[in-house]
């Protein structure tokens, strides 16, 4: 499964292109409530369901749009990535994104090459589980806070950031009608 850091930076970047990186610090965190169900010692229990998000945030947009109309964006950002997170977890084992209206569905996709020097080999492999949902009460909840896949993304947060920054600062710093890029 992607760890905690790969769910908060993956919903951060999504966040970040929407509605600014300073508000995306803070929304991003929606990104980790599906795990949530971890509490309750069940992961990947209905929380990972996409129809039980869009009936939850059905009143959360109303209550947004009747009270508070710039809030707007920030809920359906909040939205898109919480999905974002039940998407993800698709990809790395069975997860009810459509429960109650289907079972759960697990993705296996991998793209292997093969070279010798003379001729590549590529192989593709896609494989659908579908299995029913399983919301079973364990006896404990592992899981990776951080992997592998967090620090990666964690690097390509920072060198984007900064390279955004450094061209931000170098685009200020220039004089009138001169270019770098």
């Amino acid at each position: 499964m992607p760890d905690l850091l790969a769910h908060y930076l993956a919903s951060y970047l999504v966040a970040r292109a929407l509605i600014g990186s300073r508000r995306a610090l803070l929304v991003a965190f929606v990104g980790l409530l599906p795990d949530v169900d971890a509490v309750f010692m069940v992961h990947r229990w209905v929380t990972h369901s996409i129809p039980i998000v869009l009936i939850a945030s059905v009143p959360l947009l109303a209550l947004t749009l009747a009270y508070r109309r710039r809030y707007v964006g920030v809920v359906v950002v909040a939205v898109l990535i919480y999905t974002l997170h039940i998407v993800m977890d698709v990809f790395t084992g069975l997860t009810p994104i459509l429960w109650p209206l289907a079972p759960a569905i697990g993705v296996v996709l991998e793209v292997n090459g093969v070279s010798n020097g003379e001729s590549v080999l590529i192989t593709p492999r896609v494989e659908v589980v579908v299995e029913p949902a399983d919301f079973t009460r364990r006896d404990y909840i592992e899981g990776p806070i951080v992997a592998e896949t967090g620090l990666m993304l964690a690097v390509v947060v920072a060198v984007a950031s900064a390279v955004e920054y450094i061209a931000r600062r170098l685009r200020h710093a220039q004089p009138m009608g001169v270019r770098l890029w």
